[in-house]
């Protein structure tokens, strides 16, 4: 049997863990990925170093490339003997003309195969909070594609249904509604639109077959979005889970240490980088072995340490005497990464609970080393020198402004500032919070700094390790 050279991936409808985790094995060893506009691109950061990303998405009546030209690539990446995934929002057959690349690759000799994806014909109206079928409602439901050919007039074929979901269809809704009442349906049923399903700007129209074009031309459509048709939607009220959650923005990194907030917006604003070598690192370095502790404050702390301590031509054995205190869990575990063990660790991740954690230890006279970032609070070494330590900060990393992916600020309730630098940043672009939107902020001295830019930030904890 050949060997597969081309996985075909339906990514789900935009929410990024809505992937399979086949399809999430399978991209994680991709040699190429093709990928539609319309996926989380948060997805990407699953592949590779070095896999070639390609866009091939279509937008509607502008293609980046045709059908065939994607068809054709495909087929040229698959016979350069790489491992191909073309990832495709939703799932692969469902109107997504997985169909036609498949036979693309049968007829080119291409061994393949498919990877099912969850579409958004199920999952838009479940973050909706409308179930396509119920017991007291309908026992069966129609998917039709409401996209015509350019020119095409026609009816739309409408199937007698207890719920019918239109996809693809914000430019034809004239043409459905019209054929839904000609087909028979009452002018009294149920209608709901759902906008950018899963997404966390998620909207929800509703309306009925003779009221509804009424209703989206005082509030206009975007794409995408599918239309629900039917008694189901009656439910709505009721059974909406998705919109009751808080959308905050993060701004900073770890998202998922975050999700017990509500729906996380990840938006990196920063991105931490190696700092440059001085006459400092190497002095520092080379008498590391004599410090007493050595206390880390971040994962990337640990990451760049490390990796200018090897540089130096030393290694973990020139700490038996040292002891390791971290700020919380996942530092202890990037920390074990390079084979020690915390002494150390804070229950509470934050400056002020690593000097909560040292408080039944006597550090009086002992020397501590922070590898941190090059611009970092004085919270932990000034608590730390209060009780008689004597203290080194060595910066060891630094952190720069990045450009982001569109967020509409309209659709968040809440932004989390990880660090003053994350405050920094979201006012060179954005200016100033939104007077709707709340902002969040870890621990006093990102607090004291959001105030330098004129937010009012409330301060909250992380999740317990």
């Amino acid at each position: 049997m050949p060997k597969t050279s081309v996985f075909l991936i339906g990514a789900g409808p935009g929410d990024k863990d809505l992937i399979t985790v086949k399809g999430l094995n399978i991209l994680s060893q991709a040699d190429v990925i093709l990928y539609d506009h319309l996926i989380s691109h948060d997805l990407l950061n699953h592949a590779k170093a070095e896999a070639e990303k390609i866009s091939v998405g279509k937008f509607a009546a502008k293609h980046t490339l045709p059908q065939e030209g994607i068809n054709a690539l495909i087929i040229e990446k698959a016979k350069e003997g790489k491992l191909v995934v073309r990832l495709k929002g939703g799932d692969c057959y469902l109107f997504g003309r997985g169909g036609e690349e498949a036979e693309a690759c049968y007829e080119a000799g291409v061994a393949f195969e498919v990877v099912p994806g969850i579409t958004s014909a199920l999952a838009a109206p479940c973050y909706a909070g409308i179930p396509p079928t119920h017991r007291d409602c309908t026992s069966n439901i129609a998917v039709v594609t409401g996209h015509r050919k350019k020119g095409d007039t026609r009816p739309i074929d409408i199937p007698k249904a207890g719920t019918v979901v239109f996809l693809m269809s914000v430019g034809n809704i004239h043409n459905i509604i019209s054929s839904l009442l000609e087909a028979g349906y009452p002018p009294e049923t149920k209608i709901a639109a759902v906008e950018h399903g899963t997404w966390y700007d998620q909207r929800v129209i509703k309306g009925t077959l003779d009221n509804f074009l009424t209703v989206i031309k005082d509030n206009p459509l975007r794409t995408p979005a599918i239309f629900i048709v039917g008694k189901v939607v009656e439910l709505q009220d009721k059974l909406d889970w998705f919109s009751k959650k808080p959308r905050v923005l993060l701004l900073g990194n770890y998202s998922q240490r975050y999700a017990h907030l509500g729906t996380i917006v990840h938006r990196p604003i920063i991105e931490c980088v190696e700092a440059g070598d001085t006459e400092k690192h190497s002095e520092t370095l080379q008498r590391c072995r004599h410090y007493d502790w050595i206390v880390f404050t971040s994962g990337n702390g640990i990451k760049y340490f490390f990796k200018k301590l090897f540089e130096q031509g030393l290694d973990v054995r020139s700490f038996a005497k040292t002891r390791f205190g971290v700020i919380g869990k996942a530092s202890g575990e990037r920390l074990a990464e390079y084979g020690i063990r915390a002494d150390l660790c804070a229950k509470v991740e934050s400056s002020k609970g690593l000097l909560e954690a040292f408080a039944g230890i006597d550090i009086a006279g002992k020397s501590f080393l922070l590898p941190q970032a090059e611009v970092s609070s004085d919270e932990l070494p000034n608590g730390l020198s209060l009780r008689g330590a004597a203290v080194d900060k060595l910066g060891v990393y630094k952190t720069v402004e990045r450009e982001i992916d569109d967020v509409d600020l309209d659709y968040i309730d809440q932004i989390l500032f990880t660090s003053g630098s994350t405050v920094k940043a979201f006012a060179n672009k954005f200016n100033t919070v939104p007077a709707h939107i709340q902002a969040l902020c870890l621990g006093e001295p990102t607090q004291a700094f959001a105030k330098q830019y004129g937010i009012n930030a409330k301060i909250i904890e992380k999740a317990a390790n």
